[in-house]
């Protein structure tokens, strides 16, 4: 069963590589729609009506592998053909990406438009136009440029274009300071882009606060339990806030932060890898693996290992060395799908639902890497969800982690449940202890009723038979004695039964006939009863911390034994003793 979900995961990461292994291959010009030499240039012609709401930028590009050509000298540079679907290449940190296009408006009113992106990350984008012979810049937005000096307030990358009645204008788009791996370029109306942003806006700040009230949550019901529990899932949700926070552009919209994607892009790489590993480690303590045999334990420190260091080559270089780390952040879920599946079929309670958050989180990431890697063709657009849908990279990433949270606040409280049932037994377990205690303690009271009673005789006896021919039994005082005299010594670990019988002023071989006639017991035998009794009584006081300490107060020298014998007696590890006990204080 193990190898088939092994197979299926390799088929399933071939597949994601395969496919942008092929991408990477075309360039600028291998994209491009090409159009005959003889064809006239390519004429935005956009109607206003509610079904010409977008269309994909079909655009001459030219890829500036040095960013230092300028609006002064592109007239010069010689472009690739025309791109019909709005798909190009996107520019390394030092390079920059010019488009040229043309549009017209044959109505007889002025239209506002945006020339937008699907993606979200650019540093800088400016909209120039060609005005004879020179270009004039119309206006400009980015993350490094401050809020109060971009020509749009959206969180999209937007630039808006007035366009009057007349003859096609030429424009130029030069695009710098971006991660993914294309562009996808789109004239959209005025009103779609509106309604595309506050679609977006509210995405975000749902999704956000839906984090953020998770991450609450887990903390109070998690701190119920362990700090070990919460303390990964709270950094796992961090991370996915922090992620999306600097992802979406809210440093730059909230706080005026105008860092360029160069120094963002590994930040936000280092919290989606830590993100992963906390992931993992807390998948790990809820699926009890460090109880498992070595090889899942190793299994879980191997990915460990990989995540930290596909992690490290993302920071160094996202653009170049990130490519496993997106591969991992789909596979990671796979893995543990198989540990939650091996323990479904060991009975653990709360691997369904943990089953079930990885299998919505691996559904959720598919979409969204690979959409990531291998975005499709803009094709006309109606509404606002003809444009979300086009690129379903945020959708799969937000039904990802949603689905998996909700499936993981379930496992959180099947855990919780079964911990709560465990002390309801401890303490049940504790109140019947208390009464086994009381129980024993008036027996003893009785028998030391009885014993006085029979003293009372034995001396009544001896006063009528001074020369001591009536042998009546007087062994139990003789026990009582001996145990009196272990639990002297009960911290020497030396003190034996030859100790004991010197204690006692007998002979080794009377002690054990008194012994055995009192208890039905060995001398070795009574010492280790009292021993362990000893140490029963300390953790039901709760003197010590850990059995060896247990162990060495009782006079044993090997914990392991003590442990054996512990169980032996009492039916149960004294590990468990202690833990029981704790829980119930």
């Amino acid at each position: 069963m193990i190898r088939t979900y092994v197979i299926v995961c390799v088929l399933l990461v071939f597949s994601i590589i395969a496919v942008p292994a092929g991408a990477e291959e075309r360039s600028g010009q291998a994209l491009a729609c090409l159009t005959p030499e003889d064809a006239p240039p390519v004429v935005h012609r956009l109607s206003g009506t509610s079904d010409d709401q977008m269309q994909a930028l079909r655009a001459e590009a030219f890829l500036d592998p040095t960013g230092t050509v300028g609006p002064d000298s592109i007239l010069s540079q010689s472009f690739y053909p025309p791109n019909c679907s709005g798909l190009f290449d996107a520019p390394v940190p030092s390079q920059a990406l010019w488009l040229r296009f043309s549009i017209v408006n044959p109505s007889a009113e002025e239209q506002d438009v945006f020339i937008t992106f699907i993606e979200k990350i650019f540093d800088e984008v400016v909209l120039f136009e060609e005005r004879d012979g020179t270009l004039v810049e119309m206006s400009r937005a980015g993350r490094v440029i401050r809020p109060e000096d971009t020509d749009s307030v959206a969180i999209r990358t937007g630039l808006p274009l007035a366009l009057q009645p007349g003859d096609p204008r030429v424009f130029y788009l030069r695009i710098t300071g971006t991660f993914e791996p294309t562009i996808t370029a789109a004239i959209m109306s005025a009103d779609l882009f509106s309604d595309w942003t506050t679609v977006t806006l509210l995405m975000t700040v749902l999704f956000l606060a839906y984090v953020a009230t998770i991450a609450l949550l887990s903390l109070i019901v998690f701190r119920q339990i362990h700090r070990r529990f919460y303390q990964y899932y709270a950094l796992y949700l961090l991370c996915l806030f922090m992620f999306t926070f600097i992802y979406d552009g809210w440093l730059n919209e909230l706080f005026d932060v105008t860092l360029p994607a160069v120094t963002l892009t590994p930040i936000t790489e280092g919290f989606a890898g830590l993100g992963i590993l906390a992931n993992v480690q807390y998948c790990r303590v809820l699926l009890n693996v460090d109880a498992d045999p070595r090889i899942w334990r190793r299994l879980f420190q191997s990915l460990s290992a990989v995540i930290v260091v596909v992690t490290a080559l993302a920071v160094m270089d996202p653009w170049h060395l990130a490519m496993p780390l997106h591969l991992i952040y789909f596979v990671s879920p796979l893995i543990l799908l198989v540990v939650a599946i091996h323990k479904i079929r060991a009975g653990l309670p709360q691997a369904w639902p943990i089953a079930g958050s990885l299998i919505a989180l691996s559904g959720g990431l598919f979409v969204a890497v690979y959409a990531f890697l291998v975005p499709v063709d803009i094709t006309l657009a109606n509404s606002v969800f003809d444009v979300v849908l086009a690129r379903p990279l945020s959708l799969g990433y937000i039904a990802a982690i949603v689905g998996e949270t909700l499936f993981m606040m379930l496992a959180i409280s099947v855990v919780v449940r079964s911990m709560q049932a465990e002390r309801r037994s401890a303490v049940v377990e504790l109140a019947a202890l208390g009464r086994h205690i009381k129980y024993i303690e008036e027996q003893r009271t009785q028998t030391e009723r009885t014993t006085m009673a029979r003293l009372e005789a034995l001396e009544a006896a001896l006063a009528d038979d001074p020369d001591g021919k009536q042998h009546l039994p007087i062994n139990r005082q003789f026990l009582e004695r001996a145990t009196e005299s272990i639990l002297d010594n009960v911290a020497d670990q030396s003190f034996g039964v030859e100790k004991l019988a010197a204690s006692l002023a007998v002979s080794q071989k009377t002690l054990g006939r008194r012994l055995k006639e009192a208890s039905g017991q060995s001398p070795a035998s009574v010492i280790r009863s009292v021993r362990l009794n000893f140490a029963r009584n300390l953790i039901l006081l709760d003197q010590y911390n850990t059995v060896a300490e247990i162990a060495h107060a009782a006079g044993f020298s090997s914990v392991s034994n003590f442990a054996k014998l512990y169980r032996q007696e009492f039916g149960e590890p004294p590990s468990k003793s202690i833990s029981m006990l704790r829980n119930i204080q």
